[in-house]
């Protein structure tokens, strides 16, 4: 177990790992996960600082589950440390543990964890396909990496009057976004309660690590938004418009006057001004059905492509039962709540 002074700096020992640090691996988000139940634990595995989400599972156990990682750069470091970290886990009544490395997808790698005895299962919080933008340099520099298209968008809702504030994550704005995401979710996708928003937005400001933002078009609210950041990693965690009016052509939400764009480069620029050098979009289709209009997030993933074509294909969430018998179990629960919901949606990312 980590010791309380490591325990404080957690967040510089997460951006001290080989990868240089994820935000699912954050403080704020292991104390913020206490909202659905989990029990953050600290680990140093072999100088590796790890970060452990605990659910208790009734008549089962309990269930580690390393969001975002460990914090290495190739599928042998995955191993060797939740080999280092199994037989700990499995003395304090864990019967399975659950990851989610940032490595690129490939036949090999996926191979390779199957042949250690992990087993293929649904991802918790990452997504498995996003799209990480190189936002280091200066602006000019940065915007060049856009397509045409993005460029264009963003300098329309400039010269259109768009304008996209940071705003402080008051009760009031809060629930300001979060009407706005719950408009935009409506038959479409899940989302959590306005008391989990309020608590995550607000956590995350407190400790510098995350902003809020409002975009307005002639006086009236458009969109809203909220982005995070550790290290030199940003991430877009939310974001949600009004929908279009029926009686309105014009007002179309994040297509009206460029406003998506808009708030993604101010999300950008707030990102830079933190020192970040990435800025990962926060999900998308997978490579290969990025131009299937069947897809449910093609509307989405066309956007983000925008901003660049290259779609990063992740390895997914893998679980490793260290007791057969009560995984078997626990995926037996987790078939019976499947079938219970006809579409579960878990990702919270909506442009």
């Amino acid at each position: 177990m980590a010791d309380p002074s490591e325990v404080e700096g957690w967040d510089d020992l997460i951006v001290a790992n080989p990868d240089g640090g994820d935000v699912w691996r954050s403080r704020d988000y292991a104390e913020q996960k206490r909202f659905n139940g989990y029990h953050p634990v600290h680990l140093m595995v072999d100088g590796l600082a790890v970060t452990v989400l605990e659910k208790r599972v009734v008549a089962l156990g309990k269930l580690w589950y390393l969001p975002g990682g460990p914090g290495v750069v190739g599928v042998d470091g995955v191993i060797s440390v939740v080999d280092l970290l199994a037989e700990f886990a499995r003395a304090h009544g864990v019967f399975a543990v659950k990851i989610e490395p940032k490595i690129r997808f490939g036949d090999v790698e996926r191979g390779q964890l199957l042949a250690r005895g992990f087993r293929q299962a649904r991802s918790i919080a990452a997504n498995s396909s996003t799209i990480v933008l190189d936002i280091s340099g200066e602006p000019t520099e940065v915007m060049s990496r856009f397509s045409t298209r993005a460029r264009r968008w963003i300098r329309r809702a400039e010269r259109d009057g768009v304008r996209v504030d940071r705003v402080p994550a008051t009760p009031a704005n809060c629930r300001l976004v979060f009407d706005l995401l719950s408009d935009t979710a409506k038959g479409r996708f899940g989302i959590r309660s306005y008391e989990y928003y309020e608590e995550f937005w607000g956590r995350y400001e407190s400790s510098g690590n995350g902003q809020l933002f409002v975009a307005r078009f002639e006086g009236e609210v458009m969109a809203g938004g909220f982005a995070m950041k550790l290290g030199r990693n940003a991430y877009y965690m939310n974001g949600a418009s009004v929908r279009k009016r029926e009686d309105s052509s014009a007002q179309s939400g994040l297509g009206a006057h460029g406003v998506g764009h808009a708030v993604q480069w101010a999300m950008i620029e707030w990102a830079r001004e933190s020192g970040c050098v990435r800025y990962d979009m926060g999900g998308t289709p997978p490579a290969a059905f990025a131009d299937d209009k069947a897809h449910p997030f093609h509307g989405i993933g066309q956007f983000k492509q925008s901003f660049s074509y290259d779609i990063v294909d992740y390895l997914g969430a893998y679980d490793l039962p260290l007791s057969r018998a009560r995984y078997a179990l626990w995926q037996k629960v987790l078939e019976r709540e499947a079938r219970r919901f006809t579409m579960i949606v878990r990702k919270d990312y909506y442009w």
